[in-house]
């Protein structure tokens, strides 16, 4: 009896066996919504989170400009068996952009710096932009609410020839909301 294919068949399982324990778990864990990609076995999708700390608590008086420090984290996820693609690309660029989607028509709002560069890597990253929004003089000054979206966008990453797309790109929209009023 030719002990060739049983070895050749025991092989093959060993080594899928090997590949299922040695790439079966996500290392990134991040929670969920209904923005972020799912990822699946093979797939790669890039996110990203944007935090704002209390430049709007206090209330904006028209002709005011206020400064909002915003956090930016951008993280690559993956599926079980798509760590390896990671790794293959780890340290390129890819650019990304926070831009004004939507604001009340009595203020202006601006966003500095809008385009940034990322780098793939299996951790989160962080960066840092401002949001600047600026109170015309006929906004209302009784306490009303408004309303600045912030939209982020990654493009995907495409393959040689762009035929194939290694890693899903991203978007999602921010309401950073914000009170008018007149300072004591």
């Amino acid at each position: 009896m030719d002990k060739k294919p049983m070895i050749s068949k025991y092989l093959s399982v060993g080594i899928i066996f090997l590949l299922l324990v040695t790439y079966g778990v996500p290392a990134v864990a991040h929670p969920l919504d209904d923005n972020q990609p799912q990822c699946f076995i093979f797939s790669l999708g890039f996110a990203i989170t944007l935090h704002w700390h209390n430049g709007t608590q206090e209330p904006i008086s028209p002709g005011e400009t206020r400064e909002v420090n915003l956090t930016i984290i951008f993280f690559v996820y993956y599926g079980a068996f798509a760590r390896w693609l990671l790794h293959l690309l780890e340290g390129k660029l890819f650019p990304f952009q926070l831009y004004v989607e939507d604001k009340p028509d009595w203020c202006e709002a601006w966003i500095i710096p809008e385009n940034m560069t990322g780098v793939i890597q299996s951790d989160d990253t962080v960066r840092y932009s401002s949001l600047f929004i600026h109170l015309n003089d006929d906004a209302p000054s009784n306490y009303t609410q408004g309303i600045v979206k912030i939209r982020t966008t990654v493009d995907s990453m495409k393959g040689p020839f762009k035929l194939i797309t290694l890693i899903q790109g991203y978007e999602n929209d921010y309401p950073i909301s914000f009170v008018t009023g007149t300072g004591l």
